[in-house]
């Protein structure tokens, strides 16, 4: 056992380890194999991994004729990282019949074990020691500085202990907020809401409005509407669907705190060419991508122009296929050439067109002003600067149609 030495590791908001103090470095790759099974390992602790929690984890959709020897392959590279870093000798891995253990010769510290000690203390404190629960709870919420291993997501089961994790930090977040509100303390309510939202996903939107109630309480409606505003375009863009009933009571009580004006129209407008300013070059140049509703939207605005201004606009409808025409089906494969697609699809079309996803490997594209002349001419530019991203394994397979098409109207 070595005393002399203690190991920190950190995996909240980042992946660090440090022994005796000093950084160790376990590999330039964070999205290794071996990475995520030893983090996997660390935070299971005594409980361990079984094999297969770790088949279904890391290996889930590769096509491998042998997983078992895999996951053996899998053990000895992690061992070989371990010695090679200088870590193997103060830690290792444990192999039982059917389960994998993080075993080490020093003492170990996680910021998710510190974390989880903090958030129970508040629950073993007197009722009416009001300020050490206050304090309990401030110390609970600066234990938690990011989601977990952010960096590792589509590793099921990591995911499954950020999503707890972050269940914990929301309802400690939540209850030290509801100290704050009770005691009138309107600053450190919105800088603590400011900071989790800041440093943790918020899924359901909940921080952000929880924030943007607090502020419009405070008086300061203008910081109130800019959050707003951008909490939505944010919801918007990643879900595409209906808006939370909490963003609306959020517009609401805008619209309320103004007098019934949410805000002026030249503050409105000097908003849109802010947002539309901030936007790189790079997204500038190509074509307008956009969630569904609003690619919809735009879609059915076109339709309604043709009646009294006619002119061409074609709607396709792009999807990969793999050499033997068949769809892609396992998910690593549509994660990596979707994104070589949407970034094909955009650089070889105009400002004026925009195009949406349609499903895991499919887009939308919709082409004012192109005949489906010029759409086959569009389709054969997207497809050779796909063939120059992605190789020849994967193409792309079209359809399209006028909206001026009959058997529409």
């Amino acid at each position: 056992m070595h005393d002399d030495v203690t190991i920190q590791i950190n995996m909240l908001g980042c992946f660090a380890v440090f022994s005796g103090g000093s950084p160790v470095a376990l590999g330039r790759n964070t999205g290794a194999k071996f990475l995520s099974f030893l983090q996997m390992l660390i935070l299971a602790g005594e409980q361990g991994v079984s094999r297969q929690e770790v088949e279904d984890a890391l290996f889930a959709g590769d096509d491998l004729s042998d997983v078992a020897n895999s996951v053996n392959n899998l053990i000895y590279q992690s061992r070989k990282q371990l010695a090679r870093s200088g870590l193997g000798e103060y830690a290792g891995i444990r192999k039982t019949k059917l389960r994998y253990f993080w075993e080490s010769q020093s003492q170990v510290e996680t910021d998710t074990g510190q974390f989880l000690r903090a958030a129970a203390v508040p629950a073993s404190l007197p009722e009416d020691a009001a300020d050490d629960i206050e304090r309990a709870w401030r110390a609970a919420v600066d234990c938690y500085t990011g989601d977990l291993l952010p960096a590792t997501k589509g590793n099921a089961w990591i995911d499954e202990k950020r999503k707890a994790l972050r269940e914990i930090y929301r309802t400690a977040v939540d209850t030290l907020a509801g100290i704050y509100r009770a005691r009138g303390n309107s600053k450190a309510l919105i800088d603590l809401y400011t900071h989790a939202a800041g440093i943790t996903e918020d899924t359901d939107a909940g921080l952000q409005t929880a924030l943007i109630l607090s502020l419009i309480d405070s008086g300061d409606t203008h910081t109130a509407l800019h959050i707003y505003d951008r909490t939505l375009r944010t919801w918007q863009q990643s879900s595409g669907g209906r808006i939370p009933d909490r963003l609306e009571e959020c517009a609401r009580r805008l619209s309320a705190a103004s007098g019934g004006e949410s805000v002026s129209l030249k503050d409105k407008l000097f908003d849109i060419v802010r947002v539309d300013a901030g936007e790189s070059t790079e997204d500038q140049d190509g074509a307008f991508y956009c969630n569904y509703p609003s690619f919809i939207d735009a879609l059915k605005l076109h339709r309604r122009t043709l009646g009294r201004n006619p002119h061409p606009v074609t709607l396709m409808l792009l999807n990969l296929v793999d050499y033997e025409g068949k769809p892609l089906t396992m998910k690593k494969k549509q994660e990596y050439y979707s994104l070589e697609f949407k970034e094909a699809i955009r650089s070889a079309l105009r400002t004026g067109d925009s195009f949406t996803r349609h499903d895991e490997t499919g887009f939308l594209v919709l082409l004012p002003g192109a005949d489906e002349e010029n759409a086959v001419s569009i389709y054969d530019r997207i497809s050779r600067r796909f063939k120059e991203k992605a190789g020849s394994n994967v193409a792309v397979r079209y359809r399209m149609i006028s909206l001026s098409d009959p058997q529409l109207l």
